[in-house]
């Protein structure tokens, strides 16, 4: 089906449903190993993380002991694969970086920087092989927690079961957000970007309770990740070249690409701070209390109405 909730499913039958679908994808991912297999790793740790997050939306049911397992489980089966795709992430962003300042950069030849970069991913790719028995051994313990999530105590249909961890969720973002308003250092902005994918997430399983209304806030929040995200790499990218300084014989290129790196970054948090504060405009509670009357609405919805024609 799709991450989302369907009216024709409970709340606790959709969120198992959906964590069911992301462990069959990642599964189906892993045992390609074809030549898009950097885009298999991607989506697979994408299905990981947004796994988690309705792990988020139900961990007062789950109890901590259940939650604290589940979630370690699906964290740390996404870093194993990390590296697969980091050297991927570094060159990319390096490209983009490059063509948005294309006509500033023009004077300079950042070609010895992607080069390095390059060489460090086929060093990476090259051991591939290497990296079989992980995956081989993380295809298995997937098995493993797909038979788990049968037994998540999750019943019923009440908006009760989301509601407190719905709004844990905005409050952590909303926290985060002003914390990197004062200090926009790369932890700071790399906690608000799991933070708003978090809601991001949740906001995509809630979609359906009314589109016109939440479809926008969807892609805000798309967007809003997306920055952050190219904020936060460019932070990696930027320490990636000051730890291998001493390879890079003209230090004046080098100091000139860092300066680039930090004017794009300054860029993106501000357009960051433009749409996060729309997001979170609202106090927690309002938020979670119109989800919660959007969902008694679109259940309504599909509930025969008493007529009588006497």
């Amino acid at each position: 089906m799709s991450y989302q909730l369907e009216n024709n499913e409970t709340i606790s039958f959709g969120l198992k449903r959906i964590v069911l679908e992301l462990i069959d994808r990642s599964v189906f991912n892993l045992s390609k190993g074809n030549g898009s297999f950097s885009n298999d790793i991607h989506d697979t740790r994408k299905n990981f993380k947004k796994i988690r997050t309705v792990l988020r939306l139900v961990r007062s049911n789950l109890g901590h002991e259940n939650f604290r397992l589940e979630n370690s489980f699906y964290r740390d089966a996404g870093r194993k694969l990390s590296d697969l795709r980091d050297s991927t992430v570094l060159i990319n962003t390096f490209d983009k970086l490059l063509k948005k300042s294309e006509l500033e950069m023009s004077n300079y030849d950042f070609s010895v920087f992607r080069s390095f970069l390059v060489e460090k991913h086929k060093t990476i790719s090259a051991a591939k092989s290497k990296k079989s028995s992980i995956i081989n051994s993380l295809s298995t313990d997937l098995l493993l927690a797909r038979s788990r999530v049968f037994d998540y105590p999750l019943s019923g249909d009440n908006f009760k079961i989301i509601k407190k961890n719905l709004q844990r969720i905005f409050e952590q973002g909303q926290t985060i957000m002003y914390t990197v308003f004062n200090e926009a250092i790369k932890e700071n902005v790399h906690e608000w970007r799991k933070r708003v994918k978090d809601l991001w997430y949740s906001m995509r399983i809630l979609r359906n309770l009314w589109p016109e209304i939440m479809n926008p806030m969807v892609e805000m929040l798309e967007k809003l990740s997306d920055s952050l995200g190219d904020a936060n790499d460019l932070f990696l990218l930027k320490e990636r070249i000051i730890s291998n300084e001493s390879k890079f014989k003209d230090n004046q290129h080098t100091r000139e690409l860092i300066n680039f790196i930090d004017k794009r970054i300054i860029d993106l948090l501000r357009d960051a701070r433009f749409v996060g504060r729309k997001i979170y405009s609202e106090n927690s509670k309002y938020f979670v209390g119109r989800m919660q009357n959007y969902f008694q609405i679109w259940r309504s919805e599909y509930s025969p109405l008493k007529y009588s024609s006497v």
